[in-house]
């Protein structure tokens, strides 16, 4: 052979391990995780963490995924069923092409038979006492919480069952009962004591709760609110919680052949479509439009599909007795105006313009106000239960100022319950809970906060991804799956529900298609693209380490992972 020309450079080849190279050092930054609140669950008033019960449905980890809802929510078969979801208005795959069915994913991971999961409480070396007045969302759920902390809890209720709203106000085409007194059960499973046709104020004083360490009062919206009208106390007039109530209790009601429906919120729709499957022909009167309807959207949409006829922008003022047992309400024409405080439009008399409608029945829905005769004056203002002069005593649910739902009934409830675990621990409950931020918007997380009881440090706040956080390119299109409804001609015949559950298949499509924001779920894109295949991932954990020795900080891994969970940063 000859001999090499000097003039041509030679290059080395390495025919050893690249192992040997740390490259590494050749950059001092470094991939870090980076964990973020997806706006679901900062749209969450529980705060459950949505993604992380999607991530165990789609791997068929249903366990799992039913422990993550419990650890914040202890009505999930509820919630999926009657309550509007504002996590999925905020899913950022909404922006993409349509947002993931959570709600119908959260119904789907209650059902599972049998229940694969057993609640154990927190261990507590100094158990407290709690009355709980009200055996409602809230009070039901303050007491799972309680018990979760490892107290004691005693929850007193008025009527023969528990489970207030959802019980007696909610019918079973949307609600079945079997469902509730399931998710009751898990509560009482606990340790949690329950008593019955107690009523406080008659049955039992309340200066007999001073026996307990803290009381927490949520009495629920018993009262139905008057239409202050002639002729509302006629035969025939119903209100509609008295109406749901006997619905609900299975007693016989008779309405005729046409009702009429006053009111625009969730009650008058549940009343409505009750009313039809008795056998009438209903009409819903409403003093102000469509669009500035309170009641849950999907619920109107289901009272149209079902026959319910829709009047608008008409304000009762007198119900009379015509021939026989008919009634005829006069309505005084109204008009929209400008915005009130609430931004709703306001609602204007047209001088002079009235309609009548005649009906067999006339029910009136038009809200609900708590009793408070029973609470001391001293806890009373603007008609609301006002605690903040007394450290032990907590409220929630339609008693406070919040809104009147059963999400917003079952956060209140967890922010009392660790308010009172705080104040056992010698802080200053409502003050020091002002210091806890979990991350998420007007919640707290059950989970992060015995995160703290055992490590004394309280989470920071996490910053929420917004959509132009999220790598699109990895995904592909897809639309959201429906849950099946009843055949709309057997609905107005029978009480069955009328939203069907999804099989296994599409639930765990469904769940597939979360884009997981701001959290680490495995997807492998780092692992694929580094060059230097310096990462390795534990699906299991949803998590990945770095081999820092021969990472090149070339942040390529930050740049591919679809859903911004890696953040490069200067580890020196």
């Amino acid at each position: 052979m000859g001999k090499a020309d000097p003039a041509v450079p030679v290059i080395p080849i390495s025919y050893g391990r690249t192992q040997v190279i740390e490259t590494g050092k050749w950059s001092s930054l470094k991939p870090q995780p980076l964990t973020m609140i997806a706006p679901c669950r900062e749209a969450c008033p529980i705060g459950t963490d949505i993604p992380l019960f999607l991530h165990f449905i789609e791997r068929g980890r249903y366990a799992e995924a039913l422990s993550a809802v419990l650890k914040e929510n202890p009505f999930p078969g509820v919630c999926g069923r009657v309550w509007f979801h504002p996590c999925e208005a905020s899913c950022n795959r909404a922006q993409y092409d349509e947002p993931v069915s959570i709600q119908m994913l959260e119904r789907f991971v209650s059902s599972i038979k049998p229940e694969p999961v057993s609640l154990i409480p927190a261990p507590n070396q100094a158990p407290q006492r709690i009355a709980v007045i009200g055996a409602g969302p809230a009070g039901l759920s303050c007491a799972y919480f309680l018990a979760l902390l490892g107290h004691y809890a005693t929850v007193f209720e008025a009527k023969k069952e528990p489970g207030g709203v959802m019980r007696w106000g909610i019918p079973r085409f949307r609600l079945p009962k079997p469902v509730l007194k399931k998710e009751i059960g898990r509560i009482l499973s606990l340790g949690v004591q329950l008593r019955t046709n107690c009523r406080v104020g008659k049955d039992i004083t309340f200066e007999e709760l001073d026996k307990f360490d803290a009381v927490f009062l949520s009495p629920g919206a018993g009262i139905n609110s008057l239409l202050s009208i002639e002729g509302e106390n006629l035969e025939g007039v119903w209100n509609g919680g008295e109406f749901l109530e006997r619905i609900n209790a299975l007693e016989k009601v008779r309405l005729g052949k046409t009702t009429v429906v006053i009111g625009g919120g969730n009650t008058a729709m549940d009343v409505a479509r009750a009313a039809l499957r008795l056998g009438s022909k209903v009409t819903i009167a409403y003093r102000r439009t469509r669009e500035a309807m309170p009641a849950i959207p999907d619920e109107i949409h289901e009272a149209e599909e079902e026959g319910v006829a829709f009047q608008y922008l008409l304000q009762p003022v007198k119900i009379r007795r015509i021939r026989g047992k008919k009634l005829r309400v006069t309505f005084q024409c109204m008009k929209s105006g400008a915005p009130d405080k609430s931004n709703r439009p306001r609602v204007l008399p047209v001088k002079g313009k009235y309609v009548t409608l005649e009906a067999d029945s006339v029910i009136s829905a038009v809200g609900e106000i708590v009793d408070l005769s029973w609470i001391p004056e001293k806890l009373v203002k603007n008609g609301l239960v006002e605690t903040g002069g007394d450290p032990r005593i907590f409220a929630g649910g339609d008693a406070v100022a919040q809104p009147r739902t059963i999400a917003d009934a079952i956060a209140a409830a967890k922010r009392a319950a660790i308010s009172m675990d705080l104040l056992f621990r010698g802080n200053q409950g409502r003050e020091a809970l002002a210091g806890f931020r979990a991350g998420t918007k007007g919640s707290v997380s059950l989970d992060a906060y015995l995160r703290f009881r055992e490590e004394g440090k309280w989470p920071e706040a996490k910053e929420v991804v917004s959509d132009g956080r999220i790598n699109t390119l990895y995904f592909e299109k897809s639309r959201r799956v429906v849950a099946g409804k009843l055949q709309r001609d057997k609905r107005r015949k029978t009480y069955r529900e009328v939203n069907l559950a999804p099989d296994e298949a599409r639930a765990v499509y469904s769940a597939s298609r979360c884009y997981s924001c701001g959290q680490c779920n495995a997807c492998y894109n780092c692992f694929y693209f580094c060059p230097e295949g310096a990462i390795a991932i534990n699906r299991d954990e949803r998590t990945r380490t770095v081999d820092l020795a021969h990472c090149k900080g070339c942040g390529t891994c930050a740049r591919a992972c679809p859903r911004n969970a890696v953040i490069m940063k200067d580890m020196v």
